[in-house]
């Protein structure tokens, strides 16, 4: 029994600094996907996030029952 932890299909799965340069060429999009691609960046641009009143509540009263620190 071997006391390596990994085992000896790991060393055949590297990848190298070349092959993350080739994959990063071969990403393009076509016309329509960078059209899709900017209309989503707009809109996740758009959202807001509002608590509701009763959770702001639990969390003001938390933090009012902790005991401040020096």
């Amino acid at each position: 029994m071997s006391n390596f932890t990994l085992s000896p299909l790991s060393t055949l799965c590297l990848v190298t600094a070349s092959d993350l340069k080739r994959s990063q060429q071969e990403v393009s999009l076509t016309r329509e996907e960078q059209a899709c691609f900017e209309d989503t960046k707009a809109v996740l641009d758009t959202v807001r996030f509002s608590p509701r009143a009763a959770t702001l509540r639990l969390i003001f009263d938390y933090a009012a029952s902790k005991p401040e620190k020096p």
